[in-house]
């Protein structure tokens, strides 16, 4: 997979901020209209919009945690139009220990830059 391509490098870019809780920088990353589902292994659904992620990351900032883990391996990235696709497994630990994460990330393009409308989440283990 090209490191170079537009898609990987706005979901790394994406990523480094999330998990060094650089709030600006990650908003710009996100549409207003983000929707997030998050499936756990017991097969229970967790759903986050734009403002419950933000307060999300508000939080660990707020309480002084350390920054997550920024590693990711990119399974999949590809166009259609202005819409792109990015799959990513992370391992992470969002408070319940490490877990592997398959991350399923819509994008579509707005004024020439990449942004996630759409973030689907599978905790495998």
């Amino acid at each position: 997979m090209n490191p170079n391509h537009p898609l990987i490098q706005t979901v790394q870019k994406l990523i480094d901020a999330g998990c060094h809780y650089r709030l600006d920088e990650l908003a710009q990353y996100y549409t207003p209209d983000l929707h997030i589902i998050i499936v756990q292994p017991n097969g229970k659904t967790a759903q986050f919009d734009y403002e419950q992620n933000m307060a999300f990351f508000r939080q660990r900032l707020k309480a002084g945690l350390t920054a997550l883990n920024t590693s990711a391996r990119f399974d999949y990235v590809g166009e259609q139009g202005d819409t792109g696709y990015v799959i990513t497994t992370r391992n992470l630990d969002l408070g319940a220990g490490e877990q592997t994460i398959v991350f399923s990330l819509m994008l579509r393009q707005e004024a020439g830059r990449w942004r996630v409308f759409r973030e689907h989440a599978i905790v495998t283990a």
